[in-house]
């Protein structure tokens, strides 16, 4: 598995959901931190994403990291916890409605994947359920790029 697999992989799911933006994010150890980054777009408007480092509880992805749980917002503008300005890739890319789930290995949050709208979008109630068995299959991916 190569990173272009992983990224042609993106391009299909965001495809199959008639997605704007779908991007994994993974993370690395620095300074005895953990610094999440989004490492696999699709969809993307420009290159700022790479730019956005975020801490485990801090932005979408840190959020979900930290809970091990999916976020899903139909409408980011009016149904956040905090100010826009927290989460860096619902601004750099212009997204209304989200929908962020873990991909685990072994109990351990390795990756989140986040799917997006640049439209207030109604996230269909099969949704959540049938991306995170997405993000599952990716584990496979991400495992076999980290070896």
């Amino acid at each position: 598995m190569k990173e272009q697999d992983i990224a042609s992989e993106l391009i299909d799911i965001r495809l199959q959901f008639g997605l704007d933006f779908v991007g994994i994010a993974t993370a690395i150890a620095a300074d005895g931190q953990k610094e999440i980054r989004w490492k696999y777009v699709a969809g993307n408007r420009n290159n700022r994403y790479q730019k956005i480092v975020l801490q485990v509880g801090k932005g979408i992805a840190g959020i979900v990291w930290r809970t091990a749980r999916p976020m899903i917002s139909e409408d980011l503008k009016t149904e956040r916890l905090a100010p826009l300005q927290e989460y860096p890739i619902a601004l750099t890319e212009n997204l209304a409605s989200i929908i962020a789930v873990p991909i685990m290995s072994e109990g351990a949050v390795i990756g989140v994947m986040l799917g997006g709208y640049r439209k207030v979008t109604q996230i269909k109630t099969s949704m959540p359920t049938d991306f995170q068995a997405i993000a599952d299959k990716m584990q496979q991916s991400l495992l076999a790029v980290k070896e």
